[in-house]
């Protein structure tokens, strides 16, 4: 990665803030600031290929490398300064600082007051690692003045606030340690299918109950992270119920806890995207809106581009899906129009998996619109970086939603090879994966009957998988991004699709 490149992503992740903070720190300083050229290029969007090209035009030949590593050490100078001001963990460092400062030069009472100031701060804010520091720092320098101004009973009682800040860490690095395994095995192997995958979570479901058990110490991280634990389990065991219960006790968690929400708020936004998954994986999108606002009001802050650009897609993402699951097709077409450029214009900045997602979104409205030319442009995007895109389990939707697509387009001949493929990688069960089978049955018999009597016959011998998958709280997930059972009954029944979503949401 070079240079530029390295300022390009840095500038582009610049908050409006972070930028004003920026241009009055480079009006501070005297001389000639080519770096500031440079700046503006990059912040009027300037393409990454033309950037060397304008800045020497408007400079006349000055040293473009000269330029960026200028630019770069500023910016960074800046961001630091910046973060002093408005970053709790500097703060804390700083009064840290001082106290060192101070007991070298023998004022000691200043000291301790500095380390007084950094306690509260860390306590206040639950940093127990800076809180470790701080207390040890504190007892160092008790040490050093032959502990003349504490008693033993004291001296005792700091060192067991030691022990209590250590055991809270470890407690706190094991409810952290499930968590992420939590995480990861649902990122590599997909949401559970079946009873006997949701079993295969029962080891780090009974170690995490047995660490709230017989954990005596509840702060708030400890508490979030079981909140967390919790409600992405349920809401991928297919308990919709629980999900939404959990994810409710962590938002109300975090509004008591207003100081401890994270820049950005990434725990909290988790909290809000499961209580949406867990809604629309139950079919109440009617209850989608409050949520939504949530995360609306959320881009109306100071995070940076980056985030606030994904906030933005998954409003879209989520409100599209909410709208055509209502029938509300006309209404989804318009909020795409609307939103599409905007959203395209800097995907590149979004992570990997939202990517994934806003591609598939665009693909799910063109098939259910009927506009294949649109789908198939996007899908052409996901498979062209399929090597990118593949670990995620929303990858293998794009793919059965792509056999969909190629059965309506009519290349019959793709469909063998791709099943073959799909049964491999997903480790295809029997008695698993009704949805998949459903799909590959359906396909195999295009091109459909042109008569109607032929279709009903068609339509009847899906009912008893339709059933089941109906039935089937596992099935649900897939159904959540591409209801393949109103899909099927539009193309055999010839009723509208838009008719039977408003149908169902009715």
């Amino acid at each position: 990665m070079n240079n530029t490149y390295i300022l390009l992503m840095l500038v582009n992740t610049l908050t409006k803030a972070e930028k004003r903070y920026f241009h009055l720190c480079a009006n501070l300083q005297n001389g000639d600031k080519v770096y500031l050229t440079l700046f503006n290029l990059i912040d009027a969007n300037t393409s990454p290929e033309q950037l060397y090209t304008r800045f020497c035009q408007i400079q006349d030949g000055k040293s473009f490398e000269t330029a960026v590593k200028h630019l770069y050490r500023v910016l960074l100078e800046c961001l630091v300064r910046l973060r002093e001001k408005q970053d709790v963990q500097t703060r804390i460092f700083n009064y840290i600082s001082k106290a060192g400062v101070l007991f070298e030069r023998e004022i000691f009472d200043e000291a301790f007051i500095e380390l007084d100031k950094a306690k509260k701060l860390a306590i206040t804010y639950e940093n127990d690692s800076l809180l470790l520091l701080i207390r040890r720092t504190e007892l160092k320098y008790l040490s050093a003045l032959d502990f003349k101004t504490i008693s033993e009973k004291q001296l005792v009682n700091k060192q067991m606030k030691i022990n209590e800040v250590l055991k809270y860490a470890r407690t706190l690095n094991q409810h952290t340690q499930l968590y992420d395994i939590l995480k990861h095995r649902l990122i590599n192997k997909g949401y559970i299918r079946s009873d006997k995958q949701k079993e295969d979570l029962n080891d780090l479901v009974l170690s995490e109950l047995h660490l709230i058990a017989n954990n005596s110490y509840q702060g708030f991280e400890a508490q979030k992270l079981h909140l967390l634990f919790q409600a992405t389990y349920y809401l991928n065991s297919g308990n919709y119920k629980s999900a939404i219960r959990y994810y409710q006790e962590l938002i109300n968690l975090f509004n008591d806890n207003q100081h401890l929400i994270l820049n950005p708020p990434i725990y909290y936004l988790s909290a809000i995207q499961g209580i949406l998954d867990s809604l629309c994986i139950a079919g109440l999108y009617h209850e989608t809106p409050f949520f939504l606002s949530k995360l609306e009001e959320l881009t109306q802050n100071e995070y940076s581009t980056e985030f606030i650009l994904h906030l933005k897609t998954l409003i879209y993402i989520y409100k599209s899906n909410s709208l055509l699951q209502a029938g509300n097709f006309e209404q989804a077409l318009e909020l795409r129009d609307k939103q599409e450029n905007e959203l395209l214009k800097k995907v590149t900045s979004l992570g990997l998996e939202s990517q994934l997602w806003l591609y598939l979104s665009f693909a799910v409205l063109g098939m259910y619109t009927k506009d294949y030319v649109q789908a198939r442009k996007y899908m052409k995007k996901i498979f062209s970086l399929g090597k990118l895109f593949c670990a995620f389990p929303s990858y293998k939707i794009a793919r059965l939603v792509n056999l969909l697509l190629q059965a309506e387009l009519g290349n019959y001949d793709f469909f063998k090879n791709e099943i073959i493929s799909i049964k491999r990688n997903i480790r295809f069960e029997k008695q698993t994966y009704i949805t998949e089978k459903l799909i590959f049955k359906f396909i195999q018999g295009y091109p459909l009957p042109s008569y109607e009597k032929a279709r009903n016959k068609r339509w009847l011998q899906y009912q008893k998988d339709i059933q089941k998958i109906e039935q089937d709280k596992y099935e649900r997930q897939l159904l959540k991004t591409f209801d393949v059972l109103a899909w099927i009954e539009s193309k055999l029944t010839q009723r509208s699709l838009a008719d039977i979503f408003a149908e169902k949401a009715h």
